[in-house]
């Protein structure tokens, strides 16, 4: 009988020894490879047969306010055969239908060609043979059902190797605001240039070993690392607007002739940017282009938009001024400082010669403004620029966007500061700003003194994760008094109803804003009659300011120059679409009555409002409809009934009694575009309901709040 002391000890003995063995063969083959392969290795290793390889990680996307993509990564693939991996037998019997299949689809050699170049690298034994380079994703998924392809890499000698490129699903929309990235030039531009560290991700590492035709197979290894995908950026831009901004944009440029020119929309309160658009004529194409971000980059003396500017330094430093004041300015339109003559556009004077601030500011009078700072400030011009320092509007913004042009306000230590330079500035020259900086001080004015920065990214997230958010960052808590704020908001609605920019009066809602028209510099040669900026500035609507925006025309040719003539239908068709989409029913009585009957009133309805108030109210109703959107709801002695709407996709449907949204979105969502005159219901239509009308086409609607 076998002890069961000594059994256990043999089994811990052929244990031990089995380890000993193993150890002993780990250390011979160690110094086997040191001693009789070490050199080979090396030699490999010098030769670049092993290396580790960069693993690109999946760049973030960059959404819109909506959740619209702007710009994401899309796989392109090279495509490569192995025709070592695939069986004799398979590659006799398929390479004829693989070679008809890639001539058929790629165009490039024929199928018997192709036969050819494959018999070819196998029998010289090639792993490697390109087949395609940056083919789409549906095109890699068509070409892995190909003969012997679909049998994969290892027995097919399917080869893909996978690469990402970035594209704009919109095209041109805002493409110089999303920006690109060049690593390999250092060259970030944009919201991907000034994000690029949360976009790009981590890229891993593969070790990959050298096969033959510059072909690295990935291998096993402890430095293998997967790459960690890149955040997504969710940013503030409205694509919709964008879209009518641009549009605009290069409408006003082309009938005017101009060489460039940029449009902003900015959420007064937040300071969050909605469109931006900047446009310049490319001699080379004959077209108008982003070429680079004019809005931000390329600072203009600012005419008569400084003008604001200039009122707030005189209404700061003289608590005892009223825009009611009278001042003598002669009755000309032009009038000397210095030996320097200044003119205005028009005479703004009665017959004796005398006007108010608040009439000089409306009619946009150079001679009023040179004229109340040299009464003001002639004998301590440093006042003057301390008012405006205090503002911060001489300050960059710090933009997240790379380009900011750099602001500058002359001061008495400058060497070029002479006696014409204060009355020069009071009117807009002599000084240079970025669209965005004027756009920044205005946008102060209209949410009550605060200045706030103008920002573009709202949240970056990872998945679905919420890694930041970005809230509203305050530069100036308050750039003057509430008085002078106030008489500023007082005097820009001015210059709207009453003063240079009364083209814009007749909007259905309320805007306050300043027109501006500025000489081009010519450097040494000065300024001449030929070249101007025209520009306008202002938010809406004016009691409760949602959005601020500022257009910019530069060198307009046509004929035309003045700011509320060139820029001014910019704004306007900017400010429309803004109201129509975002505000107008939401601000003005054009929602439906808390009652049944006010449901009925309309030609027609949308059934989800309809529901959501039955649902609220607890009230039952008889659904003759199925799947309809917009419904007649009939109210009866009984019964509630909602029956369905039959509407013809190519005639105008009947709109009276809709309120402005509902209306302006059926229209829209059939083909039509739309203005409109008032707010509130419909009352009347400029088309016929059941005319035939070509899509693209305009219909006016006439609103009328009850």
């Amino acid at each position: 009988m076998i002890d069961p002391k000594n059994d256990v000890l043999w089994r811990v003995y052929l244990l031990y020894a089995v380890m000993l063995v193993f150890s002993v063969a780990v250390i011979v083959k160690v110094l086997v490879i040191q001693i009789r392969d070490g050199e080979e290795l090396l030699e490999r290793a010098n030769k670049r047969e092993l290396k580790i390889r960069d693993e690109k990680a999946h760049r973030g996307n960059v959404f819109s306010n909506n959740g619209s993509i702007l710009a994401t990564s899309v796989p392109r693939y090279n495509i490569y055969f192995d025709p070592l991996s695939v069986r004799q037998e398979l590659f006799d019997s398929e390479i004829a239908n693989l070679s008809d299949s890639l001539s058929r689809m790629l165009k490039v050699k024929s199928k018997s060609q192709y036969i050819s170049s494959f018999k070819k690298a196998r029998s010289e034994r090639k792993r490697y043979v390109r087949i395609a380079t940056k083919v789409s994703m549906g095109e890699y998924k068509r070409m892995s059902k190909f003969p012997i392809f679909k049998e994969g890499k290892n027995k097919g000698g399917f080869i893909a190797e996978r690469n990402y490129v970035r594209e704009l699903p919109y095209g041109e929309l805002a493409a110089r605001t999303i920006g690109y990235v060049r690593e390999n030039e250092n060259i970030m531009v944009g919201l991907e240039g000034a994000y690029n560290e949360y976009l790009k991700g981590v890229d891993g590492r593969q070790l990959v070993r050298l096969i033959n035709n510059n072909f690295w197979m990935p291998m096993q290894s402890s430095e293998n690392m997967e790459p960690i995908n890149g955040d997504d950026i969710y940013t503030s831009i409205n694509i919709e607007i964008q879209d009518v901004a641009e549009n605009a944009l290069k409408k006003c440029l082309i009938e005017n002739d101009a060489l460039q020119g940029c449009v902003v929309l900015m959420d007064v309160k937040s300071g969050f940017i909605e469109a931006m658009a900047s446009l310049s004529y490319n001699e080379k194409t004959s077209e108008y282009e982003e070429m680079y971000n004019f809005a931000l980059s390329h600072n203009v003396e600012p005419g008569s938009t400084f003008k604001a500017i200039t009122m707030l330094t005189l209404l700061e430093n003289n608590p005892n001024m009223s825009v009611d004041d009278k001042i003598y300015l002669g009755t000309t339109d032009y009038k000397t400082f210095y030996n320097r003559t200044i003119h205005d556009s028009h005479r703004v004077t009665d017959e004796k010669g005398y006007t108010t601030i608040r009439n000089a500011f409306e009619q946009s009078s150079n001679i009023a403004f040179a004229t109340l700072v040299e009464e003001e400030f002639k004998n301590n011009q440093a006042k003057f620029i301390e008012h405006i320092y205090k503002t911060k509007i001489n300050e960059p913004l710090n933009l997240d966007i790379k380009g900011e042009g750099k602001p500058y306000i002359k001061n008495p230590s400058d060497k070029t500061w002479s006696k014409l330079s204060m009355p020069w500035m009071s009117f807009g020259y002599e000084s240079t700003l970025a669209p965005i900086h004027i756009l920044t001080f205005y946008n102060a004015i209209a949410n009550d003194g605060v200045m706030v920065k103008p920002q573009f990214v709202k949240e970056i997230r990872h998945g679905n994760e919420v890694k930041q958010v970005f809230d509203t960052i305050v530069i100036n808590e308050s750039i003057a008094s509430l008085r002078t704020i106030e008489t500023l908001q007082e005097l820009l609605r001015g210059v709207v109803v009453n003063g240079t920019a009364k083209n814009l009066s007749k909007l259905p809602f309320s805007v306050a804003g300043k027109t501006g028209t500025a000489r081009i510099s010519q450097g040494a040669s000065g300024y001449n009659r030929k070249n101007y900026t025209a520009s306008f500035v202002g938010y809406f609507p004016a009691e409760e300011p949602k959005y601020s925006c500022i257009v910019i025309i530069s060198n307009p040719r046509g004929g035309k120059y003045y700011g509320s003539s060139v820029s001014g239908p910019v704004f306007k068709e900017v400010a429309e679409k803004v109201y129509a989409t975002s505000l107008g029913v939401k601000d003005e009585e054009g929602m439906y009555d808390t009652d049944c009957q006010s449901f009925a009133i309309p030609s027609m309805v949308y059934f989800n409002d309809f529901l959501d108030y039955c649902n609220i109210e607890n009230i039952s109703f008889v659904d003759n409809v199925e799947n309809d959107k917009w419904v007649k709801v009939d109210v009866g002695e009984e019964e509630i009934s909602v029956n369905p709407i039959v509407m013809d996709e190519n005639c105008v449907p009947e709109l009276k009694g809709m309120n402005a949204t509902d209306a302006i979105y059926l229209l829209e969502s059939m083909g039509w575009k739309v203005t409109f005159t008032g707010y509130g219901k419909v009352k009347s239509q400029s088309v016929k309901a059941g005319t035939e009308l070509e899509k693209g086409r305009i219909i006016n609607l006439e609103l009328k709040a009850k």
